[in-house]
C-alpha cells in the first residue's frame, strides 16, 4: 500500500488537512521500516486466567463481601479495610486446619491435569527424537480428546462435589 493508501482515513476519503492528529499509534516502526506491534510492559498485560500468581501452592483466594456492598479477594491472613465504610476484615480469624483442607484439595485435583500433561509432552518428545513424527500427530489430538471428553467432565464433577462439602465461613467486620 503507497502513502495515500496510508492516508485514507477510515470513511475512504483522503485526509488532506494539515491540522488532523493521527489516533494514538497502536504500531511502530522496527527496523527497515517494518511494521511491529507495541509492546505492552507485562505487569499492565490482561491476565487469561481467573487467578493471581501462586495462588496454586498459597490456595485459593478468599472472598469477602464487606455490608456496604464491596467485595475483595484475599489471601488467607490478610486484613482488609473496606474503602467506603472503613470497616476491617481479617482472613486469619479463619480456622486455619479447614482452610488448609481446601487448599490440599483444591491442589490434589490439579495434579491430574498436570500429569497429563507432563506424560503426554514427554512422549511427544521420545517420538520427536526417535524419529517418529507421525505419532506425535496421532499422540497429542488423542490427548486433547480423550481429556476434554472423557476425563474433564468426570473429575470437574467430582472436585465439585468435593468443595460441596466444604465448610464455608461467614467472615464478620472487626469491632472498631
Amino acid at each position: 500500500m503507497g502513502k495515500r493508501g496510508r492516508a485514507q482515513a477510515d470513511s475512504g476519503e483522503l485526509d488532506l488537512s494539515s491540522d488532523a492528529q493521527p489516533p494514538a499509534p497502536e504500531y511502530m516502526k522496527g527496523p527497515m521500516g517494518i511494521k511491529r506491534r507495541k509492546r505492552i510492559p507485562f505487569s499492565q498485560r490482561e491476565r487469561l486466567g481467573h487467578e493471581t500468581p501462586g495462588t496454586v501452592l498459597r490456595g485459593p483466594q478468599i472472598t469477602v463481601d464487606c455490608e456496604c456492598g464491596e467485595q475483595a479477594e484475599l489471601q488467607y491472613g490478610d486484613r482488609w479495610t473496606c474503602p467506603s465504610c472503613e470497616r476491617v476484615y481479617d482472613t486469619s480469624n479463619i480456622p486455619r486446619d479447614q482452610y488448609e483442607k481446601i487448599r490440599k484439595l483444591q491442589f490434589r485435583f490439579r495434579l491430574l491435569p498436570i500429569a497429563l500433561g507432563v506424560v503426554s509432552i514427554s512422549l511427544a518428545v521420545f517420538f520427536t527424537l526417535s524419529g517418529n513424527i507421525f505419532a506425535v500427530f496421532i499422540l497429542l489430538p488423542s490427548v486433547i480428546v480423550a481429556w476434554f471428553m472423557l476425563l474433564r467432565p468426570p473429575h470437574r464433577r467430582r472436585f465439585q462435589q468435593a468443595m460441596s462439602d466444604m465448610p464455608t465461613w461467614d467472615l464478620r467486620a472487626e469491632a472498631q
